[in-house]
C-alpha cells in the first residue's frame, strides 16, 4: 500500500493525532502528513503512506481555507481557542470598512505568524516558550507569503460581527494571522480608543479547502479509514504539477542506478534549478520517481545534470 489518502481532519485532533489514528487503522508504521493544521481546524489533511513519505516534499503547497473572523476580541493564540486579551463591543463596524482592509493584504506581504504556534525560535516551540513567558509575537520572526485572494463569503452584523471569508493563499500563510492584522488596521473611534486602540480580531473558524491536488470534496473521514471505504491517490497523481522529464532507457538504467546523468534536451526547463518528475519515455511509459536538475556550469549547450536525490517510485 502505497500512495496518499485525502483525509479531511475533524475538529479537536492535532495532524499529529491523526497520523497515529491511520497508522493504527492500516497496521503500517510509514505514516506522514502534509500540512499542518491548528487542533481548532477542520477540512484537506493529505496523509502519506508508505513509499509516498519520501514524496511529500514534493508536494504542490498551494492551499484554499474558509475562515471566519471574529472581531472585538484579541486572543494570545489568534484562534477563538486562546486566552482572551481584549474585548470591546464593536456593533457600529460594517463589511466595507473590513473589506477595505482585507483587500490590503493581498498579493505578496510580509506576515508575522502567531506567537502560539509549532515554529521554532533557538530550537524551542513557540508554543511552548510563549506559555513560560518567554516569547510574545514581536519575538516571532516576519516572513514572507503570498495572498492569491480573499473573497468575502458571509459577514453577520453584531456586537462582535463575524465575517467569513475564503483565502488562496502559499504554503506558510497563517489565516490566523490575516484576522489578527486585519482587526489590527481598524482604529476604534476618538472616544472609545482609552479602552483599545484598534477594534482587534481573532480567528473563530478554519476550514481547509483545498491543498495542492487534494480537494474537500473528495475527501475521507477517519471512519471512512477504519471502514476501508477509502481510494489511495497514487504518488503520481499528486505530481502531476512537476515539469515532466522523459528519459531514454539507457538513461533510465544509468539514474535508476546512480551514475552521473545529463539532460540535454531541456527547453522547456526556465530556471537555473528545476524539480522534475521522472518518465520513461519509450512505450509503455512509466514513473520513476522525482529528482533535482541543476544547469550545467557550461552553459553553451543549455544541458542540465542531475544532483541532489533521486527518489524513486519502487524501490531498487
Amino acid at each position: 500500500m502505497n500512495g496518499f489518502i485525502n483525509l479531511t481532519k475533524p475538529p479537536g485532533l492535532t495532524s499529529h493525532d491523526c497520523v497515529a489514528r491511520v497508522r493504527r487503522m492500516l497496521k503500517t508504521k510509514k505514516v506522514g502528513h502534509a500540512g499542518t493544521l491548528d487542533p481548532m481546524a477542520t477540512g484537506v489533511l493529505p496523509i502519506a503512506i508508505n513509499r509516498a513519505t519520501k514524496f511529500i516534499q514534493f508536494l504542490d503547497k498551494s492551499k484554499a481555507y474558509d475562515g471566519t473572523i471574529r472581531f472585538g476580541i484579541t486572543t494570545d493564540s489568534d484562534d477563538i481557542t486562546g486566552t482572551i486579551l481584549h474585548q470591546h463591543a464593536v456593533p457600529w463596524l460594517t463589511q466595507e470598512r473590513i473589506e477595505s482592509e482585507l483587500n490590503k493584504l493581498v498579493g505578496h506581504i510580509t506576515q508575522r505568524p502567531p506567537v502560539i504556534s509549532a515554529l521554532k525560535k533557538d530550537g524551542s516551540r513557540l508554543y511552548a516558550l510563549a506559555r513560560e513567558g518567554m516569547a510574545t509575537l514581536e519575538d516571532v520572526p516576519l516572513r514572507k507569503v503570498t495572498i492569491h485572494s480573499i473573497d468575502i463569503e458571509r459577514f453577520d452584523p453584531g456586537e462582535f460581527p463575524e465575517m467569513t471569508i475564503r483565502v488562496a493563499c502559499s504554503e506558510g500563510t497563517y489565516i490566523r494571522s490575516i484576522a489578527r492584522e486585519c482587526g489590527e488596521r481598524i482604529p476604534m473611534p476618538h472616544e472609545l480608543q482609552a479602552e483599545a486602540p484598534t477594534v482587534g480580531a481573532t480567528l473563530s473558524m478554519l476550514h481547509r479547502r483545498q491543498s495542492g491536488s487534494f480537494h474537500s470534496t473528495t475527501s475521507y473521514t477517519l471512519e471512512d479509514i477504519q471502514d476501508g471505504n477509502f481510494t489511495l491517490s497514487s504518488i503520481e497523481s499528486a505530481l502531476t504539477h512537476l515539469p515532466k522529464w522523459f528519459v531514454n532507457s539507457d538513461t533510465e538504467a544509468r539514474w535508476l542506478l546512480g551514475k552521473p546523468v545529463s539532460c540535454v534536451d531541456s527547453s522547456s526547463f526556465m530556471t537555473p534549478q528545476v524539480v522534475v518528475a521522472v518518465y520513461r519515455r519509450e512505450e509503455p511509459s512509466k514513473f520513476l520517481g522525482v529528482t533535482t536538475l541543476v544547469r550545467s556550469e557550461d552553459d553553451s549547450d543549455k544541458s542540465y545534470i542531475v544532483t541532489g536525490s533521486r527518489i524513486f517510485a519502487t524501490p531498487q
